[in-house]
């Protein structure tokens, strides 16, 4: 057996210092105001995209569907149609289906978040709302202010019935809640 001595490294793999930049910039822009917190949630749901995996995709196109946020919304279609992962991104105001979507981000001030929570159970629909204890109510992403910045708790429990994963970089930024 071979002994193998410690190389060292000068900078940090490729994939935490992508997480890191993302993620430091979307906490420092995510301050109490309306617009840099839709600005803030907007990227997060962006960035999903790259650090979540879906059961095999049946369509080309990965589609975030935000209802009851117009400014979220807005800040999404700048980056409708890019490629994410090898499909092409698609953002839909409101839903007359939930299960056409891969991410669903529910505002807070929604009346039909639990109707549609329980639409979407069991399938691998990425649930995200801005909810009081959404994931520890069973949401599968929650966003909430600490300090005047928007974080993110996860219920890995509601990631794991609704067949995804996410990446342990995610992960370790989040608040784990059961």
């Amino acid at each position: 057996m071979a002994d193998f001595a410690p190389t060292p490294r000068r900078r940090c793999p490729a994939p935490i210092r992508l997480l890191g930049l993302v993620f430091g910039l979307l906490l420092q822009t995510g301050h109490a105001d309306d617009a840099e917190e839709a600005k803030t949630k907007a990227n997060y749901l962006y960035n999903f995209t790259k650090f979540v995996e879906w059961p095999a995709p049946a369509a080309d196109t990965l589609h975030i569907c935000v209802v009851g946020s117009e400014a979220v919304v807005n800040i999404l279609s700048d980056l409708a149609s890019r490629d994410t992962k090898g499909r092409l991104l698609q953002i839909w105001s409101g839903v007359d289906d939930p299960h056409v979507c891969q991410i669903l981000y529910v505002e807070r001030t929604v009346a039909e978040l639990p109707a549609l929570m329980r639409e979407v159970s069991g399938t691998p629909v990425l649930t995200v709302s801005d909810a009081d204890a959404f994931a520890e109510q069973g949401g599968a992403v929650g966003f909430y202010s600490e300090n005047g910045q928007i974080k993110l708790s996860v219920n890995p429990e509601a990631v794991r019935k609704a067949q995804l994963k996410i990446n342990a970089l995610l992960m370790e930024i989040a608040r784990i809640v059961r």
